[in-house]
């Protein structure tokens, strides 16, 4: 299978849109030419908003644009939403058969941002059930495959928005991140995506707790620059003003970003953060190899060195199992035998909880935000594999083992994305290279994500520095 092709780069795009050179319905078509290409063995967006609505909605777009009239950072581009974020007069199942027919009256904050920042939804992404587990299938909207090998799993729990943006079924996706529910599909697909800074956003949270900041949300893209306006847009809000002056002001921030490129960059790296996280194989080579690339370029120096994540495990079981009593626990009393087996234990590890249990968590997660940052005051960056192995068959739920390594959970093997989620830091995946799995009589190229992560509330310097990466590497 020949490789995905995303989209051209946001900025291209509306710079056609403002030239005449494409238009915004035109878009719209090419992405559902796309769909009706490739979806049906992907099942990357298996609920679409009706062609007509999405047409209608891109012409009015680009009426606007050529009006000279004031539009979003992201007038006429077509959006995929994630089947956990609720869409309104649009059906948003979570991937339970619990919501199989639900269709929400209201939008979530992180939809609402980007319809008001001018996206065009286009279809819903296809999610594991509750976003629980990184890999994605349900039992209500089916798997969605790999588009590097339809027989693989695409990560999650964002797989579908991860398949659509590689592929060119939409120009961007949103997300939630837990435990790498952005990063982990990014890195099986070979595109960009960012776990923001924990901070506390209570407009943007969908969780009973809004105030909860383990799980966070953002976008997902095909390159780093276009994540830059996803994120701008889901957390700070620009007032509309005409396409004109959005492409000056995005033309501006780029020549002042390849001014600092200059820079010398410090970067740690770990590939298994000092042996104690399982890296297979075939990722830890296609790791070393994209070192080596950064390794020989002038103005960037390497250091291995990793953050002291002691605790980092238990801190991260315990708050997530309390996540998945305080959102799921009502459906665990009522419909037990309707949930996921995955979604149960989890749901009963919560119940199992102590105070004293939560509270030494709480303490934990502290101390490690701490010795994060202390960390990360002598770098730019850290760098580590985003995921421990390939994309693995979708017959497999999950990994049991790395390398001949047993496995304890069901999530044991995103060590690599939770450990980060629990620093609080800012976290990017971005394409390090491609790796084949030995087992498989094929080769098939497999992408393999590189995770950086920056210094808390650096979310726009981790973007820049990944910039930079992303360019030696691509």
């Amino acid at each position: 299978m020949s490789r995905p092709t995303p989209l051209p780069p946001l900025a291209d795009l509306l710079g056609d849109f403002l030239s005449g050179a494409r238009t915004p319905a035109q878009l719209v078509d090419a992405c559902f030419a796309t769909i009706d290409r490739l979806d049906a063995s992907l099942n990357a967006l298996p609920t679409r908003v009706a062609r007509e609505a999405v047409r209608e909605a891109a012409e009015r777009a680009g009426e606007a644009i050529r009006a000279g009239q004031p539009v979003g950072p992201l007038a006429g581009l077509p959006y995929a939403a994630k089947d956990t974020h609720r869409t309104a007069g649009l059906r948003t199942t979570f991937g339970s058969p619990l919501f199989a027919d639900h269709v929400p009256e209201a939008n979530d904050g992180i939809v609402q941002h980007l319809l008001g920042a001018g996206a065009i939804l286009i279809g819903k992404s296809n999610v594991p059930e509750f976003a629980a587990g990184a890999q994605t299938f349900n039992t209500v909207l089916g798997t969605t495959a790999n588009p590097h090998d339809p027989t693989r799993t695409c990560g999650g729990s964002t797989g579908g928005g991860a398949v659509a943006v590689a592929t060119g079924m939409a120009a961007i996706a949103c997300g939630s991140d837990l435990g790498g529910s952005l990063r982990n599909p990014a890195s099986f697909c070979g595109v960009a995506g960012l776990r923001p800074s924990s901070v506390a956003a209570p407009e943007l949270q969908a969780d009973n707790d809004r105030f909860n900041t383990l799980n966070t949300v953002d976008g997902m893209a095909p390159r780093v620059a276009d994540l830059r306006w996803i994120h701008q847009a889901i957390h700070a809000p620009m007032p509309p003003r005409p396409l004109a002056q959005w492409l000056a002001v995005i033309a501006e921030a780029q020549a002042a970003r390849q001014a600092a490129a200059r820079r010398p960059l410090r970067l740690a790296w770990s590939i298994d953060v000092g042996g104690s996280m399982p890296v297979a194989a075939p990722v830890r080579q296609a790791i070393e190899h994209a070192l080596d690339r950064l390794r020989r370029h002038p103005g960037i120096e390497l250091v291995e060195a990793s953050p002291d994540l002691s605790a980092a495990d238990e801190c991260f079981q315990v708050l997530r199992a309390r996540h998945f009593v305080d959102n799921f626990g009502a459906f665990y009393r009522s419909d037990r035998s309707r949930i996921k087996d995955t979604v149960v234990w989890n749901i009963e590890q919560g119940l199992a909880l102590t105070p004293e249990r939560i509270g030494t968590a709480l303490a934990q997660r502290s101390a490690i935000f701490a010795r994060f940052a202390d960390f990360l005051t002598g770098f730019d960056a850290w760098l580590l594999p985003t995921a421990q192995v390939l994309p693995f068959a979708h017959s497999q739920p999950f990994p049991t083992e790395i390398d001949g390594k047993p496995l304890a959970t069901y999530i044991d093997w995103v060590k690599s994305c939770y450990w980060v989620t629990v620093s609080g830091h800012p976290a990017l995946s971005i394409p390090a290279g491609f790796a084949s799995d030995p087992a498989d009589p094929a080769g098939t190229a497999l992408p393999v994500g590189l995770q950086l992560v920056g210094r808390y509330r650096g979310d726009a310097d981790l973007l820049d520095v990944g910039e930079r990466v992303e360019a030696i590497l691509a």
